[in-house]
């Protein structure tokens, strides 16, 4: 992939600014040296019931125009602090982009508290505390942990000495043409990679002293994991973590993240736009485990078959076997897979196994990078036991070449391309030709 020399010195700024900077409270990360080998990054499997509890703080003062004259004199000098948990509530179907995905629902709550001044209507300048009540449901795709879509409710009130002002009583809600995704699993160290989504905003409620957003918004958003190292919050378990960064068409920094395998999420976030495009920093400060699947899936692969460097649109052949902790007989028990949006069901023999036969396809992701031409996810769940998980293959760059040869000699060969043409890709404003 070809890249400008821009937008490698703009990286290559961004990482240094990061480098020199020591206050991570304002989401900036301090970089160590590497004390060990970096390991890849694969696909994980969260569990129903695990909760992550942070503590947040909220950039509140991004929130004003100091331009606009209707903010005039208002003050918000200090960030907003409090606590945001966030839950895994369960695992459903839903449909996207006419395609049906397996997703986690996870719930994320949180409550700040901060002191403002803001202008009111007839008296004037008023100050007091700002309290922030915000909860959100979000949907991520099984396969691959791409954010698919969220819903939010948030209330922000100014409790003042006269009584309460309400600032903003809302409803949010974001959807994602083109998944948005963050880590590119499986991410491999040293690696970088793009996308380009736009974030579908409405507003549903009392907007009050805001402003909704214009409908759609651009993201053009850069990734590099180059950091495993000591993370700056001392963590059992999480001694060294795995640092990803988020950067946008400019190279600054939007999001980066801790990430812990033991806890399964991250240990530090630090993000741009939590909700209302307003900048938060969090700290995980408990982790409490779901229950855990009392089940083993044992995958057997045919020889020679390479889930990092897979040929398009080939066959995949498993043998899956399932093996419950009580060792009780699944037989006629069904399996189902979801792959690239579809589902398709297997039945389970006298020995808890099914030979599993799906095609690789030819669909390229949303995050080409040099190394992948896609990363697919392939989820499989035993439905009578709720008991699920999910794998990754890769086709790889050198299957690019064939894909062409595939092209020319029939274009009714490329109908599973599923994100627009083959012959370019667009990144940040550039076309590129593969």
């Amino acid at each position: 992939m070809q890249t400008s020399s821009r937008r490698l010195r703009a990286i290559l700024v961004s990482l240094l600014f990061f480098c020199m900077s020591l206050n991570l409270g304002s989401g900036l990360a301090e970089l160590e040296n590497i004390q060990e080998d970096p390991p890849n990054l694969e696909l994980y499997n969260m569990v129903i019931g695990d909760t992550w509890v942070f503590d947040t703080e909220l950039d509140a003062e991004s929130l004003i125009d100091p331009t606009d004259p209707e903010w005039y004199g208002t003050e918000i000098n200090q960030p907003l602090s409090g606590q945001t948990t966030r839950t895994v509530m369960g695992i459903k179907t839903m449909e996207y982009k006419s395609e049906n995905h397996t997703v986690y629902e996870i719930k994320q709550e949180g409550n700040y508290v901060g002191v403002g001044t803001f202008p009111a209507p007839v008296i004037g300048l008023i100050s007091g505390t700002m309290k922030v009540d915000y909860s959100s449901t979000m949907w991520f795709r099984l396969s691959d942990h791409s954010k698919l879509r969220e819903v939010s409710d948030i209330k922000i009130d100014l409790e003042h000495l006269a009584g309460v002002e309400q600032l903003l009583d809302t409803e949010v809600t974001r959807e994602f043409d083109t998944d948005a995704e963050y880590f590119d699993f499986p991410t491999l160290w040293n690696e970088t990679w793009t996308q380009t989504f736009i974030q579908n905003e409405s507003w549903n409620g009392d907007s009050g002293y805001f402003s909704p957003p214009g409908n759609e918004k651009l993201k053009e958003r850069a990734y590099g994991y180059n950091n495993y190292s000591a993370p700056p919050l001392v963590w059992n378990g999480c001694e060294v973590s795995s640092y990803v960064e988020q950067t946008n068409s400019e190279g600054e920094p939007t999001e980066y993240r801790w990430f812990c395998p033991s806890i399964r999420g991250s240990l530090i976030e630090w993000t741009e736009d939590i909700i209302l495009g307003v900048p938060a920093y969090s700290e995980l400060i408990s982790f409490t485990p779901g229950v855990v699947q009392t089940a083993q899936f044992v995958f057997v692969f045919e020889e020679g078959f390479d889930r990092s460097n897979v040929t398009l649109n080939t066959p995949i052949l498993i043998n899956l076997k399932i093996i419950l902790q009580n060792e009780s007989s699944l037989e006629n028990e069904n399996i189902t897979v979801n792959y690239l949006g579809k589902y398709s069901n297997w039945t389970l023999n006298e020995t808890n196994s099914v030979l599993i036969n799906i095609s690789s396809n030819l669909s390229k992701d949303s995050t080409t990078t040099l190394y992948d031409w896609a990363s697919h996810g392939v989820v499989i769940e035993l439905n009578s036991h709720s008991i699920f998980t999910a794998f990754t293959i890769t086709l790889n760059s050198s299957s690019i070449a064939e894909g062409i040869a595939l092209r020319s000699e029939s274009l009714e060969l490329m109908s599973g391309w599923r994100d627009g043409s083959f012959n370019f890709i667009t990144i940040f404003g550039e076309q590129t030709r593969w």
